[in-house]
């Protein structure tokens, strides 16, 4: 069973370098397999096709990713600090794995019931680390919040909303190109800026 772990984690591994590197179009099973030796029957013993390893690959940069975030977290007191580093993160990650993330949106109507739950996860954990950063405001009396959980995912719609406003200029395009994420993060910071303000705690 370990073995079996450690392989299929390998594979992930080095379908994420190919995927983050090439993109999902441009990559293919066999490159990955000759990547690892490993034989591609191996491949689709773990991975019944590329689009299932894409799905598999996203759920597995996501998870370290949030991992890292909440060992990171842990240490920034501030709420408003926390949550900009939150946001400079979330837009670092995209640019590391802009050519893993642009497919995304085709790989949804591909395979709905797998990325609905990759998608899903996700968004809880993005929410629990928000919440974590208001409840820790609350508890040291900077933030005033009646409903931490409800408040942690208006924010979170409000910043993917924020997202998918600015795509509406670009056209028709349905993820943002390198050079836009720069502007989404502003416009992100600054709304964070203005949301915390408004649930900051009267001073006496």
């Amino acid at each position: 069973m370990i073995n079996a772990d450690k392989k299929r984690t390998q594979i992930l591994e080095a379908a994420t370098r190919r995927f983050a590197h090439f993109g999902l179009a441009k990559t293919t099973m066999s490159e990955i397999a000759q990547d690892l030796s490993f034989s591609k029957a191996l491949l689709y013993y773990y991975f019944p096709d590329k689009n299932a390893l894409y799905a598999a690959v996203l759920e597995h940069v996501m998870a370290r990713s949030f991992e890292e975030l909440e060992n990171e977290l842990a240490s920034i007191e501030d709420c408003q600090e926390a949550m900009m580093f939150i946001l400079d993160k979330r837009i670092a990650f995209v640019t590391k794995y802009y050519n893993l993330l642009e497919h995304s949106i085709s790989a949804v109507q591909q395979m709905p019931d797998e990325m609905a739950h990759v998608m899903e996860n996700s968004k809880e954990k993005e929410v629990a680390l928000i919440r974590g950063i208001l409840q820790k405001g609350v508890d040291k009396g900077k933030l005033v919040i009646e409903d931490v959980q409800e408040t942690a995912e208006i924010i979170l719609f409000a910043l993917v909303g924020m997202r998918f406003s600015i795509l509406k200029d670009l056209k028709g395009i349905l993820f943002p190109k390198k050079d836009e994420f720069d502007h989404i993060l502003q416009l992100q910071n600054k709304m964070a800026t203005v949301f915390l303000r408004g649930l900051a705690a009267p001073s006496h």
